[in-house]
């Protein structure tokens, strides 16, 4: 042995493969400190150092391989033919060390491989141009003033989402992280985005402070900061400088030609003005959430007050009309508040066409089918990612029971808000509409990790698996939305759908005839009975109830009698005549009309 490692020695230094390797040490070195400077500096992909770190560990081997076959200078034993014991013992030795190198390298990424799928899923699919605005500190002396740092942001986050060619996370995920002792790069892979908008605002004496930076979530280094130093007087255009700003700091990371935001030039607008339009925003948005309470209402009540005084005071302000629009929308009550509407909507769109909180407040407050199709239509063209402008289209879509595209909005939706329950919600509803019963409990899943044991949530969850039938996990959901206080028609529905796809036709039936002897609004309304019959061999029964419901304005077109009705129905006369009536042929006909034109 000991001669052979003697000989492997001789040789090696014969071929100078002691010269080689310190060569390619100092080499190999350089080249790695050289790129981990440069590829940063070039937005190169954080694996392509890997890589490269890969390339010169592996051609170590490689190289001393190389050295030994070709450089026989010094060599004194004479012109060599095939190779010698101790040769085939060297080179095999290379070969394992390359082996053995490879193998740490691969078990050494594994182990550094999130363990969560979903996280590291996120951060390979986030979108270039996709971007994250936090909530403003509010660095005034006056700590009420936190509505206002908070305001500025949500504005950012509109201003920045009618861009088409950037993808802005919604406010309610983007202010999830609060007060929250996150990592910028751990924010940004939970909200899967490329990069993240941070800053201060602070106001004094009829002046505004506003601190920005934009940081590449990847390595957390700034893409871009800037300081502003303005009269309160001029904070929209403020506002809009720093919407044009990041979009050119974000340029090199798009492609394509992308369209130029269509939004109105910014007026200059009394300080106090603004002040009560951000205090407006800040109170309707606690409608959001857990449902309405006595504290939401009341914000809401405060938030209508405050809406009407801007509207006042600021009429050629297009976001002050339109939010007074938004919560007359959400709180009306009579015929005067319908004119009210119509008023703001109209004075929002004249002065900003592509306002998405307008837009979709007048998707939603015409019946006016062919209203409806040209509001979505501006919105669609506009290509605006908000929530409310997705929301808006996805209801209209769901209005013409054109589910696939409703559920692609809504999907849209909660990709822009992930922490939004109000938009898992709504894709629940619209995969369920669509009878995509598998999608319901899968989505379902996300809307109940946001708000559990949500009664509605259940509900569908629970008809859902009914019509997969995972009977037992359906009781499970029909548990939990027994208890007292929750809705009674949502047990019913959950029940009828349970014994119907268990029990059979007849024991469906029985049920919804008791339920109606004891209580007939523990069946819900005249339309939801017409639903649940609508399933069964009781044609007629539904059918008397569908005819009631449209005469008294309470059958949704969109919704009955859904895709889950059996073709027997669908095919029955006296659907088929109900199909001619004039309400259900106008809506019909807009439908055909919509589906060419959005």
């Amino acid at each position: 042995m000991g001669t052979l490692i003697e000989n492997l020695l001789v040789t090696a230094r014969e071929r100078q493969l002691d010269r080689f390797a310190a060569a390619y040490a100092v080499g190999g070195w350089l080249l790695v400190q050289a790129a981990s400077i440069a590829l940063p500096a070039f937005d190169a992909p954080a694996w392509s150092l890997r890589w490269l770190i890969v390339a010169t560990i592996v051609g170590f081997p490689l190289m001393l391989v190389s050295g030994w076959v070709l450089n026989k200078r010094g060599v004194t034993t004479g012109t060599r033919g095939s190779l010698k014991s101790h040769e085939a013992v060297f080179l095999a030795l290379i070969a394992l060390a390359a082996l053995l190198s490879l193998g740490e390298l691969a078990w050494h990424w594994s182990a550094m491989t999130p363990s969560n799928p979903a996280a590291q899923t996120q951060t390979s699919t986030a979108l270039a141009g996709s971007v994250a605005v936090l909530p403003f500190d509010n660095m005034s002396a006056d700590s009420r003033q936190k509505y206002f740092s908070e305001g500025i942001s949500a504005e950012l986050i509109n201003l920045l989402a009618r861009n088409p060619a950037l993808h802005v996370t919604a406010r309610t995920s983007a202010f999830f992280f609060e007060g929250k002792s996150l990592d910028i790069r751990e924010i940004a892979q939970k909200l899967n985005v490329r990069s993240v908008l941070e800053g201060s605002v602070s106001t004094d004496a009829g002046h505004v402070h506003i601190d920005v930076a934009l940081v590449n979530a990847a390595d957390g280094y700034q893409l871009w900061s800037q300081s502003y130093d303005r009269s309160l007087n001029d904070i929209l255009a403020v506002q809009s400088e720093i919407a044009a700003s990041i979009a050119a700091a974000l340029a090199p990371t798009l492609t394509g030609v992308h369209p130029k935001p269509n939004v109105p030039k910014p007026i200059q607008i009394d300080p106090n003005v603004y002040r009560d339009y951000l205090q407006a925003q800040f109170y309707f948005d606690q409608r959001l959430g857990e449902g309405e309470t006595a504290a939401s209402k009341a914000a809401v009540t405060m938030a209508l007050a405050l809406f009407r005084k801007v509207a006042a005071a600021a009429p050629d302000f297009a976001d002050g009309q339109a939010g007074l629009a938004s919560v007359l929308a959400y709180s009306q009550t009579d015929a005067e508040s319908e004119d009210q509407i119509h008023q703001a909507l109209q004075r929002a769109l004249a002065l900003d066409p592509e306002n998405p909180q307008a837009l979709e407040v007048a998707i939603g407050d015409t019946r006016d089918w062919d209203a409806r199709i040209r509001y979505a239509s501006i919105l669609k063209r506009a290509g605006i990612r908000t929530p409310a402008g997705a929301r808006g289209l996805g209801n209209a879509y769901f209005e013409f029971a054109l589910n696939d595209e409703a559920v692609a909005q809504f999907a849209k939706w909660a990709a822009l808000d992930p922490l939004s329950f109000e938009a898992w919600h709504s894709v629940v509803n619209a995969t369920f509409a669509d009878a995509r019963y598998a999608e319901t409990v899968t989505t379902s899943d996300q809307a109940l990790a946001l708000h559990p044991n949500d009664p509605t949530i259940l509900q569908y969850r629970c008809v859902s698996l009914a019509y997969l039938h995972r009977i037992a996990e359906a009781k499970a959901a029909l548990n939990i939305i027994s208890q007292p206080g929750i809705p009674k028609p949502l047990t019913t529905h959950c029940k009828f759908f349970i014994l119907l796809n268990s029990e059979g036709d007849k024991a469906a039936i029985a049920f919804v005839h008791s339920v109606l002897a004891h209580d007939p609004k523990d069946a819900g309304t005249i339309g939801d009975v017409g639903f649940m019959l609508s399933h069964t061999s009781a044609v007629d029964e539904a059918m008397d109830d569908y005819e009631k419901a449209l005469h008294s304005h309470q059958f949704g077109f969109g919704f009955y009698p859904g895709k889950s009705a059996p073709q027997s129905f669908l095919n029955s006369p006296r659907w088929i005549a109900f199909t001619q009536d004039p309400k259900y042929r106008a809506w019909a006909a807009a439908r055909e009309r919509a589906k060419q034109q959005l």
